[in-house]
């Protein structure tokens, strides 16, 4: 997977990948090759991950990079990022990016962001969850980032997984990176 990441993101200016998280152990494989294949493009990444995975992600890596390699991952909690304000809301989310995302700008510091998407419980999420990726699909367009979003499978109806892969032109199947099928590009913000 790592020369996968790689590849993509060297032949194109924006990616946008949608995961379907199916199996913890891959899940965490892929993540970690993500951060090493930028670490080896001198790019830093942005996890957005649950605080039960980020000592397990740590703890792969600290077997692979050295200690100024792991200053490479900026890590945030995934569930005080999506609901600081008590429900899944978008518009803070993003404000949210955009202060986490401002360093990498100011500092013109080349960047990559994996972000596990969760949420509590929420009625009429699913609408939601799409403005919400339609939006961050014309951001990643529009400012040239590289983006993985996973999901876990079994929060994720049939229903929101077409949705999602609507407004994601790559996916992860299989440890395999492909183009999404049904990928309909957003217009640019």
């Amino acid at each position: 997977m790592k020369n996968q990441f790689a590849q993509l993101i060297q032949n194109n200016e924006s990616v946008h990948i949608y995961y379907n998280i199916d199996d913890m152990r891959s899940y965490l494989d892929n993540l970690v090759s993500y951060i090493v294949s930028g670490i080896e493009q001198e790019r830093h990444t942005l996890v957005i991950e649950s605080e039960r995975l980020i000592p397990l992600i740590f703890k792969k890596l600290e077997g692979i990079l050295t200690k100024d390699q792991l200053a490479y991952i900026h890590t945030i909690n995934n569930f005080d990022y999506y609901c600081s304000s008590g429900s899944f809301q978008p518009a803070i989310i993003f404000e949210h990016l955009s202060k986490h995302l401002d360093p990498f700008y100011k500092n013109n510091t080349a960047f990559q962001i994996w972000a596990h998407v969760e949420w509590g419980q929420q009625e009429g999420i699913i609408p939601i969850l799409e403005e919400f990726e339609n939006e961050a699909d014309k951001l990643v367009n529009k400012g040239g980032l590289h983006l993985v979003c996973a999901y876990d499978e079994e929060r994720v109806p049939e229903v929101l997984k077409l949705a999602l892969m609507k407004c994601h032109p790559y996916l992860i199947l299989e440890n395999k990176i492909i183009p999404s099928n049904l990928y309909v590009m957003t217009d640019a913000v």
